[in-house]
């Protein structure tokens, strides 16, 4: 899965750098649209995973206006791009609630960090919050992200500000601590046994008093975890 990004830009110039800026990290582009209209229009035939937004485009449309307008509606994450930061602007553009706001003149790398964050955080809230209902997960591999099935997860592992979700094949990585993350998953199967880890109880081949095995996979369970993985165990056992 690449990330779709509708750009909405009135200079043609600016659009076209920003177009190859994230084309050149394996996202795609939408649109390039020039004012609301062409904006909605897009949405409509397209609808993008993240929205670059100028604030001030010609002809008088307001591209803080026009995220109010689709917001009800849509729930896409945000990134405004402006060369006007003045405060009241800024507090317009905040009201909205965006997942970033990048100034004019920009730096590409800024603009890629910009849209991974705000996609890997919407999918934090939006996706794991659903996983009871809806099995599975978009977890960034590469420069892409991909469609994981809950069941196929063994286990999670804290990696600083990142969360790492291993499945037999593959590693993953989302954005978040293990303690935010793991807060969220309201799944039963998954259960925390250390500080750093957590597992997915239907993919457990073996334990003993230290470790819990998923294949060759030794997984160490602290102290103040044994009770709570005890008693789980015992009970699904």
């Amino acid at each position: 899965m690449k990330i779709k990004v509708l750009i909405i830009e009135d200079n043609p110039i600016t659009a076209q750098d920003l177009s190859e800026i994230i084309s050149g990290q394996g996202m795609t582009v939408t649109s390039c649209a020039k004012n609301k209209l062409e904006a909605r229009t897009s949405i409509e035939n397209n609808e993008p995973d993240i929205l670059l937004v100028d604030i001030n485009l010609k002809g008088g449309d307001d591209g803080i206006d026009f995220v109010e307008e689709i917001t009800p509606k849509l729930k896409i994450p945000v990134i405004y791009l402006t060369a006007n930061s003045d405060k009241s602007t800024v507090d317009r553009a905040f009201q909205t609630k965006p997942a970033s706001f990048l100034t004019k003149p920009y730096d590409d790398k800024d603009v890629i960090i910009a849209i991974e964050l705000a996609f890997s955080n919407h999918c934090s809230e939006v996706l794991i919050s659903e996983v009871p209902n809806k099995p599975f997960i978009f977890l960034k591999c590469g420069k892409k992200f991909e469609k994981v099935p809950i069941e196929s997860i063994n286990y999670l592992q804290a990696d600083g500000s990142y969360s790492k979700f291993v499945t037999t094949e593959k590693e993953y990585f989302l954005s978040g601590n293990l303690n935010n993350i793991s807060s969220k998953l309201k799944n039963p199967a998954f259960l925390r046994i250390h500080r750093s880890y957590v597992v997915n109880v239907d993919n457990i081949t073996g334990l003993d008093s230290d470790y819990v095995f998923i294949g060759e996979t030794n997984i160490p369970i602290s102290r103040s975890y044994k009770e709570d993985v005890n008693r789980i165990l015992r009970r699904i056992s």
